[in-house]
């Protein structure tokens, strides 16, 4: 997409820019009024579309668009740009705007870890469905040491674009110069319909039962982390060599245990910060453990907190430091790095980095466009227990309880 409107407007850095629910003049109006000449616009299928400047060069401020100003009540305003940082190779940016507020939105580089705004699931049925989130979306080859992920990176541009444009029923143009989207890496290919035509429906993003019945040793009766207690499991070690790098690291275990390929350790929260243990279970799967590990990749962990989120807007939101006492209530590491992490409860899992368990969320009504499971009852999954209990489903943990 960055390459084709880059040829098509030479010497240009610039938005496409879609809107729906106000009369095409007036929006090609309000762009004027914010100083952005359409270098090309048309309507279709209800929406008028534009082409325009990123920033206006006269002005010294170099200001962007504030679509939110063009998107009143009962409008719609979805936005690629294309180049938010030319000298710096920047993915595109993706927004959508509904009454004045914005929904979604999201850098290309990095739409897989995060997504923001007044509901960062928006489209995350219709990403999934296409194959550019979830488990079946991450590259593995790159491990090899032979290949370079830079090699499908326009690919995967290509599919995003063409996910969310049969997502809000686009019209062709200007997007009928982009390509078939290629299909998912090791999946077959995702019938979709032309731009601009009526999406193409996956049909229902359906996991099974989930956080329902026994989930290998845990129950509905039975916490899958006991109150006021954090546990960290561990895969690729064995509990003594688990425990014994707790101990090391300052941080003995209260119990201990280990069942099928899992083992784990357990402290009362009251008696370590849930922070520091937190990052052990990073840690514990990175650089300074290979050697005492036997390598790298060998160990993967999941800490779990039987803590209240903090009650200070860290509870709510990811990316910033949380309080050394409220640590993300779940987090996933491999590589030394957290993969997926977010606190769980009252929709909490909308606020989250990764999209390991975005398949099971779905289908649990818990996060989508639609969470159907709190329209039903404002109260479901109040404690997070559901979350806990689907994130025990999908690693196999055993009961620390």
């Amino acid at each position: 997409m960055t390459t084709w409107l880059h040829d098509t407007f030479p010497g240009h850095e610039v938005n496409l820019a879609f809107a729906r629910g106000l009369p095409a003049d007036a929006f090609f109006e309000g762009l004027r009024e914010q100083n952005r000449e359409p270098l090309a616009r048309g309507e279709a299928n209800g929406w008028a579309w534009a082409v325009h400047d990123m920033i206006n060069e006269e002005d010294d401020a170099y200001e962007e668009v504030d679509y939110g100003r063009l998107c009143p009540p009962g409008a719609e305003v979805v936005v690629f740009v294309t180049e938010p940082c030319s000298a710096k190779a920047h993915g595109p940016h993706f927004a959508y705007y509904r009454d004045e507020r914005t929904t979604l939105f999201f850098s290309f580089e990095d739409f897989r870890q995060q997504r923001v705004g007044d509901n960062p699931d928006y489209l995350s049925a219709e990403l999934f469905a296409a194959g550019v989130i979830g488990p079946a979306a991450e590259c593995v080859e790159w491990k090899d040491g032979a290949h370079d992920c830079y090699e499908h990176e326009d690919a995967d541009e290509l599919r995003l674009v063409r996910a969310i444009a049969d997502a809000f029923g686009l019209p062709s143009p200007p997007l009928a110069a982009l390509p078939l989207a290629p299909p998912p890496r090791g999946r077959p290919p995702v019938a979709t319909g032309p731009v601009g035509a009526e999406p193409v429906s996956a049909g229902p993003v359906s996991a099974g039962p989930v956080g329902a019945g026994p989930v290998g040793a845990v129950s509905e009766s039975r916490p899958v982390v006991a109150p006021g207690t954090y546990a960290v499991h561990a895969r690729g070690v064995d509990v003594a060599e688990l425990a014994a790098a707790c101990a090391d690291a300052g941080y003995p275990a209260r119990t201990q245990g280990e069942s099928g390929s899992w083992a784990w350790v357990t402290w009362d929260a009251a008696a370590v910060r849930g922070g520091e243990v937190s990052q052990l279970a990073g840690f514990l799967t990175g650089f300074r453990y290979d050697e005492r590990f036997g390598g790298p990749d060998r160990v993967e962990t999941v800490f779990l907190a039987g803590t209240p989120a903090c009650a200070c807007a860290n509870g709510q939101n990811y990316g910033i430091q949380h309080c050394e006492d409220h640590p993300f209530q779940f987090l996933n590491s491999r590589g030394g790095f957290g993969q997926t992490y977010f606190n769980v409860g009252r929709g909490r899992e909308t606020q989250r980095h990764g999209d390991l368990l975005i398949r099971e969320l779905l289908a649990a009504g818990i996060v989508g466009r639609e969470t159907s499971a709190y329209d039903a009852d404002p109260d479901f999954n109040a404690d997070g227990a559901v979350t806990m209990r689907i994130i025990a489903g999908h690693f196999g943990l055993p009961a620390t309880t």
